[in-house]
């Protein structure tokens, strides 16, 4: 299994991983982790924890491609290779080298003619794949990976009443400027509801002055946030609510626990949708410019003297666009509240407020979410269209 960040290996090799031993225990299994310009350098300590038998460093991957010295435990006789998120061509190297037909599972359908079979998500996917070269008979819907993570993490034993997880990203441009906004909502929320526990699942993408700064309340002013008091991994609202830091790797446990969640768009709405959970989405327009896009956007504020204008003008223009939800964008039907705009505390805490007092309604969110969210069995149908390809 060829992989290269942290997100690819919790909610794509993991759960391959898993299958894979469950069903075929005598099988030696390798994570090869490649160079990518995107990772945390926290990959292998990662990879170790899933119980493959081996997990080599990007630096053994390129040591092998350069000189053919082979990583110890990478490679028998007879195997396969799987791309599971980096560069699908140095998963084709390393292929090429083992002798070992390549697959690939990706929600990006680029097609290489060397890939023995192209594995993705959805029938979108695999139109598009279609029209980039990938041919029909060597390409296969097998469902959505990140459901399989999901579905194998189990809640925690002890939530609170209700149980609140709070994510503001992991941008450290934006998350400045949303962690004080977070702390406000946890503030007012709190008196609502004295037994509430809010949890913040800490993006491994933040960097520890934005953590300190967010917390800080240095640009709290942006949307009328709060600072708050840090001590070890709890923070401290003005008003005594307790916000418990927790790894990015525990949040699924969090999520199923969950009565609500107030997030910002991102694929964590979707896994927030697989966990069932309602959930505030906020798209705060307060100042445009902040937000980030993808592409040529991303660029317009690094314009000397006119960049911020620029980006904000461009916000404006693509915000009705901007997607908020994607259990929202994938069904069609408002299973997420969407608040895209100029926004408060006040209006967000009166939305969550309503939502935690209407038992009703958050079991008519969580049953839309269940009936229409991407089922686990991913890992089993990809594996078994490997295992009968070969």
């Amino acid at each position: 299994m060829v992989s290269n960040g942290p997100g690819e290996l919790y909610t794509w090799v993991k759960p391959v991983l898993a299958e894979l031993r469950q069903r075929y225990p005598g099988v030696k299994t390798c994570i090869s982790l490649i160079p990518c310009q995107f990772a945390s350098g926290s990959e292998a300590r990662i990879a170790a924890t899933f119980g493959a038998d081996t997990v080599t460093t990007p630096q053994a991957f390129v040591r092998f491609m350069t000189t053919g010295q082979r990583p110890d435990g990478l490679g028998n006789t007879h195997g396969f290779t799987l791309s599971l998120g980096g560069n699908t061509r140095f998963a084709l190297k390393l292929a090429n080298r083992l002798n070992y037909p390549a697959y690939r599972y990706s929600f990006v359908p680029y097609w290489h003619p060397k890939l023995r079979r192209l594995f993705v998500h959805d029938q979108r996917a695999a139109r598009k794949a279609r029209l980039l070269g990938a041919p029909a008979e060597r390409l296969e819907v097998v469902g959505n990976l990140v459901a399989d993570a999901v579905a194998l993490a189990s809640p925690i034993p002890e939530p609170g009443k209700p149980h609140i997880v709070l994510i503001p990203g992991s941008r450290d441009l934006f998350a400045r400027h949303l962690i004080p906004f977070m702390i406000a909502l946890a503030d007012a929320l709190g008196r609502a509801f004295p037994e509430a526990c809010f949890v913040w699942p800490v993006s491994r993408l933040l960097s520890d002055e934005t953590i300190r700064a967010g917390i800080a309340g240095e640009e709290r002013a942006t949307l009328g946030g709060l600072a708050g008091e840090r001590q070890g991994e709890t923070i401290f609202t003005p008003s005594g609510s307790r916000i418990d830091m927790v790894s990015e790797e525990e949040r699924y446990a969090h999520m199923k626990a969950a009565q609500l969640a107030i997030t910002i768009p991102g694929t964590n709405t979707l896994e927030l949708g697989l966990a069932g959970v309602p959930s505030l989405v906020i798209l705060p327009l307060n100042r445009p410019e902040l937000i980030p896009l993808e592409g040529p956007g991303h660029w317009l504020s690094l314009v000397p003297l006119v960049g911020n204008a620029l980006k904000r003008q461009a916000v404006k223009l693509a915000a009705p666009r901007l997607p908020v939800s994607l259990p929202n964008s994938m069904t069609g039907e408002e299973l997420m509240v969407e608040i895209k705009g100029v926004v408060s505390a006040e209006l967000v805490v009166a939305q969550a407020t309503a939502l935690l007092r209407n038992p009703a309604e958050l079991a008519r969110r969580r049953a839309r979410l269940a009936a229409t969210m991407p089922p686990p069995g991913a890992a089993k149908h990809l594996l078994s269209a490997i295992m009968a390809d070969l």
